[in-house]
């Protein structure tokens, strides 16, 4: 499997474009590994297992993390993971799907899929770059994502033989980000641990993301974010005319409307 040891950002953009996916290892610091475990566990406390094959039957998942984002913010906004995503999609983009992910022992393996493949677009088109963040280490027994390498570059309607795949082992605290058009899955979770990620999506601006972030975040929640995140989360013009909201640009927007409310208020 195509990996990297250091994450200087032309060696690691460079096996990105070639392979479809570069290994960004340990990229967390103990303590910051630590903090997004934390959270995440409060957060996935009480989650049923998906009903569905493909989530997983033995996974569970939670959405709508940006109102309750705690200590997983580090992760989202890593540098080193947008280093790749700029130069890959350009300075604006956005969150598409965004989740906590627990594999638990005895999750079979997933269907094999490119997330972009959610987009009637053509094969070569580079609409997203995603990261897998692993919270716990990424092993071959306990189902690691299985990747088929240079998929990326596969025409449309061929598909990964078992052959091709291999699994993205990595340490706790590393993120595997890999192109929209990559051909992977969960692997089967054989061990008898869980195994937890953090998935977030990237997408260009104009697209509409798998996630409807602004509804599920909240107006008011919205506001106390970090400017980048309320960016990353749609409130961003992705061009002069795409994405305003009465006119303004949506953080203008967000300015007055405070402004509105605390005269209201007062």
């Amino acid at each position: 499997m195509a990996e990297i040891g250091d994450t200087e950002s032309g060696s690691a953009l460079a096996a990105l474009q070639d392979h479809g996916f570069v290994v960004l290892r340990a990229l967390l610091s103990d303590a910051e590994l630590a903090a997004a475990r934390d959270h995440a566990d409060d957060l996935l406390r009480g989650a049923d297992w998906s009903d569905n094959g493909f989530d997983g039957r033995r996974t569970r998942r939670v959405y709508s993390l940006l109102k309750r984002v705690g200590s997983l913010e580090p992760l989202l906004l890593h540098p080193e993971v947008h280093h790749l995503v700029t130069a890959c999609l350009g300075e604006v983009y956005q969150f598409g799907m965004l989740f906590l992910s627990a594999v638990d022992p005895g999750q079979g393996a997933q269907q094999l899929h490119f997330d972009a493949g959610v987009y009637p677009l053509p094969r070569e088109v580079e609409a997203e770059i995603n990261v897998i963040w692993a919270l716990d280490d990424f092993t071959a027994s306990n189902g690691a994502t299985l990747i088929a390498p240079g998929s990326h570059r596969w025409a449309a309607g061929r598909r990964p033989q078992p052959q091709e795949l291999v699994p993205a082992v990595m340490p706790a605290g590393s993120a595997l980000v890999y192109s929209g058009r990559l051909w992977h899955a969960a692997g089967h979770n054989t061990a008898e641990t869980t195994r937890r990620a953090l998935i977030c999506e990237h997408v260009l601006p104009w697209l509409r993301p798998a996630d409807n972030h602004i509804l599920a975040t909240g107006i008011d929640r919205l506001r106390s974010l970090a400017p980048n995140l309320r960016r990353l989360a749609g409130v961003a013009l992705a061009s002069d005319y795409l994405g305003f909201v009465a006119g303004q640009d949506p953080e203008q927007w967000l300015r007055s409307a405070t402004v509105r409310a605390r005269d209201v208020r007062s």
